[in-house]
C-alpha cells in the first residue's frame, strides 16, 4: 500500500565482531566507562538495534541515563530507535504511534547535536533528512493517485520527523484546496476549505510575509466568501506584487464576483499586457478571452469606458486568425451602445458646440455599427443578436426599411432559439 521504503542508513559503524563487542561491555561497565568513549548501554543498544529490537534497544538506553545524561552517543541512538519503530508503526498503519515516535526521535536527534553540535549535526541532519523525505515520498505517491487521507497521513507524519519545516502543513492546506474543487468533494468543499484555511493560518504565525501562502489564504477567504477579508490580502498584496499574473487572475476573479466589473477588466487587460511581454508563448491561450470580457465589461453603461472597450476588443481581433463569434458581437455592441450614449448625453448638452460634437460622433459610430453588423452577419448568418444590434444601427442611420428587415430575421432566429 505504501511502496517500498529506502533502506535507512547503517546507524554506526558495525565492524567489529560480536563477540568481541559483547565482551568489551564487562569490562566498560566494570570500570564505569571511560572519558570521551561509548557507554556500555549505549553499545549495546547499538547490537538491539542491529537485531532490529528497537523498544529493547530504548530501554536500555533509558537504563543508562540513571548514570548519565550528558552522551550525545545516547540520545543519537536513542533517536534511530525511536525512528525504526515509528517505521515500523507506519507498516502497521498506526499513524498515532509513529508520530509519537518521530516525535521522541527529534527530541533526542536534538539533544545529541546540542551535547556535541561539531561531530553530531552532519550526522544527525542526514537522518532528519531522511525520516522526512521517506514520508514526503511516500505521501506524494498517495496525493497523485488520489488516496488522500493517507498522503495527509503521510505529511503529518513529515512534519512530527521534522517540525523545523512547515511544508507539509502548507502542502495539506494544498492538498485540501485541491479537493474542494473537485466534484466528488462537493458536499465538504466548505469544511475541506475551513481546515485548509486552518493550516494556513498555523504556517502563517511563523512565517506572517510568506507571499504564496498570503495568497493561497486569499483564495481560500474568497471561495468561502469572505470577500472583505480576501480583498484586503489581496490590495496588500498587489502593493508588492502588482505584476504576479496569478495574483492578478485571482483578483480578476473575486472582482467579477463581486460584480465589480471595471476593476476586473482592467487586471485582465494587465495580465495580457504582461503574457504578450513576456517569452513564454503557453500562456497566450486566454488572451482573446480576457481581452473580450474585459470589452464588454468596459462597455457596460455603468463603467462608460467605450473607447477602452474598442481598444480591447479591436486587439482581440487583431490575435484572431479568424475573427469569432463572440468577439464580433462584442464589438457591435459595444459600438452601439457607445453611439446610444453619447446620443443621450446630447439630448442634455447645454453648449450647441458640445452638443453637435457628440452627435457626430454618436452618427458615426452608428455608421460603424451597421459595418460591423454586416460583416457578424455575413461571417454567422444564424446569429440573432447580430440582426439585433444591426437592425438599431439602422434605424439610427435613418434606413427603417433594412432595420425592419434585419429586425424580422432577428425574431425569426431568437423564435428559433439561436442565440
Amino acid at each position: 500500500m505504501y511502496g517500498t521504503e529506502p533502506t535507512r542508513p547503517a546507524p554506526g559503524a558495525r565492524t567489529l565482531a560480536r563477540a568481541f563487542m559483547l565482551a568489551g561491555l564487562v569490562a566498560i561497565a566494570a570500570l564505569g566507562g571511560l572519558a570521551g568513549c561509548r557507554s556500555a548501554h549505549t553499545t549495546s543498544a547499538i547490537l538491539y538495534i542491529d537485531d532490529q529490537n528497537y523498544n529493547k534497544a530504548v530501554q536500555v538506553i533509558h537504563e543508562g541515563f540513571e548514570f548519565t545524561q550528558d552522551e550525545p552517543d545516547a540520545f543519537y541512538y536513542l533517536a534511530e530507535a525511536h525512528s525504526k519503530l515509528a517505521e515500523e508503526a507506519v507498516a502497521k498503519d498506526d499513524f498515532p504511534e509513529a508520530i509519537k515516535n518521530y516525535e521522541l526521535a527529534y527530541k533526542a536527534y536534538k539533544r545529541a547535536i546540542e551535547l556535541k553540535p561539531a561531530e553530531w549535526t552532519e550526522k544527525v541532519n542526514i537522518s532528519l533528512a531522511y525520516n522526512y523525505r521517506a514520508r514526503l515520498s511516500q505521501a506524494k505517491i498517495d496525493w497523485d493517485s488520489r488516496y488522500y487521507e493517507q498522503a495527509e497521513g503521510h505529511m503529518r507524519l513529515a512534519y512530527a520527523a521534522l517540525p523545523d519545516s512547515l511544508t507539509p502543513i502548507k502542502s495539506i492546506a494544498r492538498m485540501k484546496i485541491q479537493m474542494s474543487e473537485t466534484g466528488e468533494y462537493v458536499e465538504k468543499k466548505s469544511q475541506l476549505l475551513t481546515e485548509a484555511l486552518e493550516m494556513l493560518d498555523q504556517v502563517l504565525v511563523a512565517n506572517p510575509t510568506a507571499y504564496d501562502l498570503q495568497l493561497d489564504k486569499a483564495y481560500v477567504l474568497a471561495t468561502l466568501g469572505r470577500s472583505d477579508d480576501a480583498a484586503k490580502i489581496y490590495n496588500d498584496l498587489l502593493a508588492a506584487h502588482a505584476e504576479d499574473t496569478d495574483l492578478l487572475i485571482q483578483v480578476a476573479s473575486l472582482a467579477a464576483e463581486q460584480k465589480n466589473y471595471e476593476r476586473a477588466a482592467d487586471m485582465y487587460v494587465k495580465i495580457v499586457d504582461l503574457y504578450e511581454k513576456d517569452a513564454d508563448t503557453n500562456n497566450d491561450g486566454n488572451n482573446i478571452g480576457m481581452l473580450v470580457s474585459a470589452g464588454l465589461w468596459y462597455g457596460k453603461p455603468e463603467i462608460g469606458r467605450f473607447d477602452d472597450a474598442i481598444g480591447v476588443l479591436d486587439r482581440a481581433i487583431i490575435l484572431e486568425t479568424f475573427p469569432t463569434e463572440n468577439s464580433l458581437v462584442a464589438r457591435i455592441r459595444t459600438v452601439f451602445n457607445y453611439g446610444k450614449s453619447l446620443k443621450d448625453a446630447a439630448a442634455t448638452e447645454a453648449d450647441p458646440a458640445l452638443k453637435q460634437q457628440k452627435l457626430d460622433k454618436a452618427s458615426g459610430l452608428f455608421k460603424r455599427a451597421v459595418e460591423l453588423g454586416n460583416e457578424l452577419i455575413g461571417r454567422f448568418p444564424g446569429n440573432a443578436q447580430g440582426f439585433l444590434y444591426l437592425s438599431m444601427a439602422q434605424l439610427e442611420t435613418g434606413d427603417p426599411l433594412g432595420a425592419d428587415v434585419s429586425f424580422k430575421r432577428y425574431q425569426e432566429l431568437a423564435a428559433a432559439g439561436n442565440p
